[in-house]
């Protein structure tokens, strides 16, 4: 009997230890930094998708090129408590996001709100946003 517990025990043991990984999830401090960007552009898809949606959008910079930039955002549903669905933003629309920029320099950013074609501002209030 003793014997068995032991190994049950040894066994949940290993089963936690190995399935630690899967409980982990990583933070956007490393890629993005603290302050916001507020970007003007087009959208170009809309990948409502898990584990992270994305925005991706092309912006004209100060020399009139045009830069492609993405916006990582959270999960569709945490998206869709947000007022998000998938058909919210189509390749065309004309938007501004406000994002949190990569530390690389890189047209990539964490999304913290947009303001629709027809003026509504759809913010994150809570994972990536403000």
């Amino acid at each position: 009997m003793k014997r068995n517990l032991a190994m049950w025990v040894g066994l949940t043991v290993a089963l936690f230890v190995v399935s630690s990984a899967a409980f982990a999830h990583h933070g956007t401090g490393l890629y993005y930094g603290t302050g916001t960007v507020t970007l003007k552009g087009t959208i170009t898809e809309f990948a409502f998708v898990n584990p992270h949606s994305q925005i991706y959008f092309d912006v004209k910079n100060e020399k009139g090129e045009t830069e492609h930039w993405a916006a990582e955002c959270v999960s569709p549903g945490k998206l869709a408590r947000a007022g998000f669905s998938r058909d919210t933003l189509k390749p065309g629309d004309q938007v501004t996001i406000t994002l949190h920029p990569g530390k690389s320099g890189e047209t990539v950013g964490s999304f913290v709100k947009i303001i629709l074609p027809d003026g509504k501002e759809l913010p994150l209030k809570n994972g990536g946003g403000e």
